[in-house]
């Protein structure tokens, strides 16, 4: 009986494929696919008549303009800032010196008056009579006045005047004759003004006029105490003064 060998059987073994060369392909393509674009963008920069170079120069200029713009603004903003200042310098310097000289001229009118006054009252004769002096109505603000008056003795002597003085404001109201008293002048804050002096009295108020209301004269009721000196009125034309 003859032998039967053996079979040895042999497993195949499994090949598995090498994906690195279909790795480089993709690469390759995506190589060729950018190149293509930048040529085909190229392509189109060219045939557009499009320079790169020269946009870039152009944009530098512009920049640079810019900044010089800047610049320029700053220094002339300054510059400008400077001037204001001088001028606000210039415009307060010529207020003061308004204001000096409308205080020199007030000051001078004011010693005018009272050296006046004084050769009056030297000049006079003697006697035991009251006298009104250098009457004065300015504009204060809209309609509001200030008058001013002195009051004084025609004679020397170391006796006492005393009394009040009430002042009315004649004028038209709505066409018709009108006269206003201190009351209502002064929006009820006095009625009269007090006097007392030996020699003389500078007698001062303020004024309101109502609207519509027409000033003509002012008058001033002298009214002493007593029976030494007289009671006596004068009237002035509605004569508004500069100082």
């Amino acid at each position: 009986m003859a032998k039967i060998k053996p079979t040895i059987i042999t497993t195949p073994r499994i090949v598995q494929p090498r994906r690195h060369g279909a790795l480089w392909l993709w690469l390759l393509f995506l190589v060729a696919l950018s190149l293509w674009s930048w040529q085909v963008f190229r392509l189109g920069e060219n045939s557009g008549g499009f320079d790169g170079a020269k946009r870039d120069s152009i944009e530098a200029s512009l920049n640079q303009r810019i900044e010089d713009l800047e610049k320029q603004k700053m220094a002339l903003t300054a510059q400008a800032a400077r001037f204001e200042r001088a001028a606000q310098i210039d415009r307060e310097a010529a207020e003061q010196v308004k204001g000096e000289v409308r205080s020199l001229q007030e000051e001078r009118a004011t010693l005018k008056r009272e050296v006046a006054f004084l050769k009056a009252l030297v000049s006079g004769e003697a006697s035991e009579e009251l006298k009104l002096e250098a009457p004065k109505l300015v504009l204060v603000d809209g309609r509001e006045y200030r008058f001013e008056v002195t009051l004084a003795k025609r004679a020397e002597g170391d006796d006492t005047v005393s009394g009040r003085v009430v002042i009315h404001v004649i004028g038209k109201s709505e066409g018709a004759e009108k006269k206003l008293d201190m009351e209502a002048l002064t929006d009820g804050k006095r009625t009269n003004i007090g006097i007392r002096f030996r020699n003389f009295q500078k007698l001062k108020t303020d004024l309101k006029l109502p609207e519509g209301f027409d000033p003509s004269k002012i008058e001033v009721a002298v009214e002493p105490n007593g029976n030494v000196y007289k009671a006596f009125e004068q009237a002035y034309d509605w004569n508004v003064s500069d100082a």
